[in-house]
């Protein structure tokens, strides 16, 4: 038997086989590479996505800053001028409104006094009058009378403006004096609050800024290192 002859193509198929089989893994791995590619361009893509919107919310935590900062410095003018006007109504009474109030109701006082006594010389000087002349004695009555009216209203008059004077100075001016100074605490407790929220919401805004910032520096990272790869 030619063993020689059968030899020869069975060498021949495996060879054949063998060269199949090297063809067919060396082309395999292309559709992968074709595969990583597109990924590679989908997550630039992405970054570049991601780091523009970044972007946008940090100009748009600027404009905020700015306009806070413009909206902050007129409520604390306001606030700074609610102190002044309190400062200034607290010391308009302490140097001008008190002490005129408190003359003035000692003037009122000393005239109600003043008409008081002349009151009482008028009563007197009728009833002396009608004592000396001959007049009958219902017109004497009727003048005195009058007179000794006269004297008690005034009489009354100096117990009214007394009780004024008094209430004045133990009851209104006091309350007055204290309604200023709580009107100027309030000011000074309103200006304060405006500058210490002004300046916590301050800090949160830029922490909220800085946060945007380290965010588009770690996707700016994410995208180069990206890039590098995708060559």
């Amino acid at each position: 038997m030619n063993t020689k002859g059968l030899f020869l193509p069975l060498v021949g198929a495996l060879l054949l086989g063998c060269a199949s089989t090297t063809s067919e893994d060396t082309v395999a791995p292309a559709p992968a590479a074709a595969e990583d590619g597109a990924e590679s361009e989908a997550e630039l893509a992405e970054l570049k996505s991601e780091l523009a919107v970044a972007r946008g919310r940090l100009e748009v935590a600027r404009m905020e800053l700015k306009a806070f900062e413009a909206k902050h410095e007129a409520r604390v003018r306001h606030a700074a001028a609610d102190v002044e006007m309190a400062e200034a109504k607290l010391a308009a009474f302490q140097s001008v409104g008190s002490p005129t109030q408190v003359a003035e109701a000692r003037l009122d006082l000393r005239s109600a006094r003043d008409r008081a006594q002349e009151a009482a010389d008028e009563l007197a000087q009728i009833e002396i009058m009608y004592a000396d002349q001959d007049l009958d004695d219902l017109t004497a009555e009727f003048v005195v009378s009058r007179g000794r009216r006269a004297a008690e209203r005034a009489q009354q008059r100096i117990e009214i403006q007394e009780a004024r004077f008094q209430g004045l100075q133990e009851r209104d001016l006091p309350l007055e004096l204290k309604q200023l100074t709580l009107a100027l605490d309030k000011a000074e407790g309103g200006r304060d609050d405006v500058m210490r929220e002004g300046e916590i919401e301050r800090k949160q805004k830029e922490l909220g800024m800085r946060e945007k910032e380290a965010a588009i520096e770690k996707l700016e990272h994410k995208l180069v290192e990206a890039m590098k790869g995708a060559k």
